[in-house]
């Protein structure tokens, strides 16, 4: 005959703690595996984006080095471009002055010569004064006499004479 067993209650109990705890460490186990795997999934994915930023700040730090020589190209151009327009300002200054009086000269020169040619077109000089001395006469004043305040001051420095009176001695 075989022995039979009998199991007390604290026997059922510890039995009972014992599964509860070996599912409860395979339970962990398996955790543990899955949070391994992350782990290691997590590191590789550190390792490419440490990879991709050296390569971004490999990148930038050229792409700084190429905009540093551009300021300093650009510096030097507009340097240049100072210097250049000093240099037309001065030139500017020195051909206005050196040019001024020749031109000036020039313009009076024109400006007299075509009062000349008007002279000459409009024939020889009695017959323009003939012409103003009979204007004159119909508008009833005298030739060559001043009106006015300027009238009163000529009068006042020749002591009450006219320009006639002038001429006639």
């Amino acid at each position: 005959m075989r022995p039979v067993l009998v199991a007390t209650g604290t026997d059922s109990v510890a039995v009972g703690v014992t599964v509860i705890a070996t599912l409860l460490l395979v339970a962990m186990v398996v955790a543990v595996g899955y949070l391994l795997r992350a782990v290691r999934e997590m590191r590789r994915e550190a390792q490419g984006l440490a990879h991709e930023a050296q390569e971004l700040l490999d990148e930038l730090g050229s792409t700084v080095r190429r905009a540093g020589m551009e300021v300093e190209r650009v510096d030097r151009m507009v340097g240049s471009a100072e210097a250049i327009s000093d240099a037309v300002g001065s030139a500017s200054k020195l051909v206005g002055g050196a040019m001024a009086g020749p031109l000036i000269k020039l313009l009076a020169f024109g400006s007299g010569l075509a009062r000349a040619a008007r002279l000459v077109r409009s024939g020889p000089p009695a017959d323009r004064d003939a012409g103003k001395a009979a204007k004159a006469a119909k508008d009833g004043r005298r030739r060559g006499r001043p009106r006015g305040r300027a009238a009163a001051r000529a009068a006042a420095r020749s002591g009450g004479r006219g320009r006639s009176s002038l001429k006639a001695s």
